[in-house]
């Protein structure tokens, strides 16, 4: 089958932030960061303007939601052994052993089980299909897919139908 995609992926889209990843039975790995990249592969149909999307309209899109997690420790709500507890100044969590307190401004709450790039690209997938429908209504995108790259040679993407 033909199909043509549109591929947005700028030295601008990206995101520094701290995280650990969770493997069960109250192992963790250490608390480190990443200086993570994105992009978003637009799948479709073609237009009356001859393109599936506008370049233009996806990257600030991207862009947004890579500034939303900039400079934030991820922090996965949806794992019920992560304890997290938050208050006015200070969000606390407790995972096995480790206790850790964090600022709650460099905090993000994120709804995933787990802060590891296949859950973020799920997540950031998320995001900016909502905004790309609300915003221009994504007529003719069939698919999305959106990668995030930790460092070089290691990302992770995740695809969904639009």
């Amino acid at each position: 089958m033909a199909a043509f995609r549109i591929r947005v992926n700028h030295e601008n889209l990206k995101f520094s932030s701290a995280h650990f990843v969770l493997f069960g039975n109250g192992q963790c790995e250490s608390l480190h960061g990443h200086n993570y990249r994105a992009w978003v592969e637009l799948e479709g149909s073609l237009q009356p303007s001859d393109y599936v999307m506008d370049f233009l309209a996806v990257k600030p899109l991207l862009k947004q939601i890579c500034e939303r997690l900039d400079h934030r420790m991820l922090l996965p709500t949806e794992n019920e052994d992560l304890k997290i507890r938050e208050g006015s100044s200070v969000v606390e969590v407790i995972y096995g052993a480790k206790q850790y307190s964090f600022p709650a401004e460099d905090v993000l709450l994120l709804p995933i089980h787990n802060a590891t790039a296949e859950l973020l690209a799920r997540y950031i997938c998320g995001e900016l299909k909502t905004e790309i429908k609300n915003r221009y209504g994504g007529e003719g995108v069939v698919t999305i897919r959106v990668g995030v790259q930790e460092s070089f040679g290691q990302e992770a993407s995740y695809e969904e139908a639009f």
